[in-house]
């Protein structure tokens, strides 16, 4: 399932990455009027590798006029390949050991499927690699999508939703406008750093998944009425 999602991936066009504008940043595509925010949360070890299994699903949607969240999709998700979380896991992210009752990824991701059509269907937005596309998906760090999500799939058998492969790397978009607008000087940082340095306070707990979501999702809104977001395009 997940070659026939790559091929599939491949045949649209659907995998984005970012590229630095040689001049002042435009936004994105001015047909672009919905950011689906999000980031996971997964399991973690002290004591070595562990493949990361996804724990906590969390995706805002924001109105990129007003700044304000639109809607959200959020689940728990339970672990199968290593079910007991550790100590190290709970304590950063705050998720708890009862997510052995959540349901797994399959699940979650059928759930997700849903909800996102239905989303699709009230907005009326479409996520395309064009310039037609109206929505697009964005992360701190492609980490999210194209190792966690990818490499849990792959490990476990389960398709990728095909829309969620039309992404965009926000902390890529925001080190270029450090570089564009400090003389390029290099910017290194987390998301509660970036938005110190724009003046912003992170709301909430860092490593929670909605929190940095939501909090994802100002630091686009403060980006975009920069107009510091660059173009997108197909990686080769």
């Amino acid at each position: 399932m997940m070659e026939n999602t790559l091929k599939e991936a491949r045949r649209c066009n659907a995998i984005y990455t970012i590229t630095a504008p040689r001049s002042n940043a435009v936004l994105l595509s001015p047909a672009i009027q919905w950011y689906f925010v999000l980031d996971f949360e997964s399991t973690c070890f002290k004591d070595g590798p562990h493949p990361p299994e996804i724990i906590e699903f969390p995706v805002v949607i924001l109105n990129p006029t007003d700044g304000t969240v639109q809607d959200q999709f959020r689940s728990f998700v339970r672990p199968t390949e290593n079910p007991v979380l550790s100590d190290f896991c709970s304590s950063l992210t705050g998720v708890r050991q009862d997510v052995a009752h959540a349901d797994d990824l399959t699940a979650v991701l059928k759930e997700f499927e849903l909800w996102l059509r239905i989303k699709k269907e009230q907005l009326g937005c479409r996520f395309r690699p064009s310039k037609s596309s109206t929505a697009i998906f964005v992360t701190w760090t492609d980490w999210d999508i194209s190792t966690c999500l990818w490499d849990e799939c792959r490990r476990k058998k389960i398709a990728v939703p095909n829309d969620i492969l039309n992404r965009m790397d926000v902390k890529a978009v925001f080190q270029q406008w450090i570089r564009s607008n400090r003389a390029g000087q290099k910017w290194r940082g987390g998301l509660v750093d970036a938005l110190q340095l724009v003046g912003l306070k992170f709301c909430g707990r860092p490593h929670c998944g909605i929190d940095d979501a939501r909090n994802t999702a100002r630091l686009l809104y403060h980006l975009l009425s920069k107009k510091a977001v660059p173009s997108c395009v197909v990686k080769s």
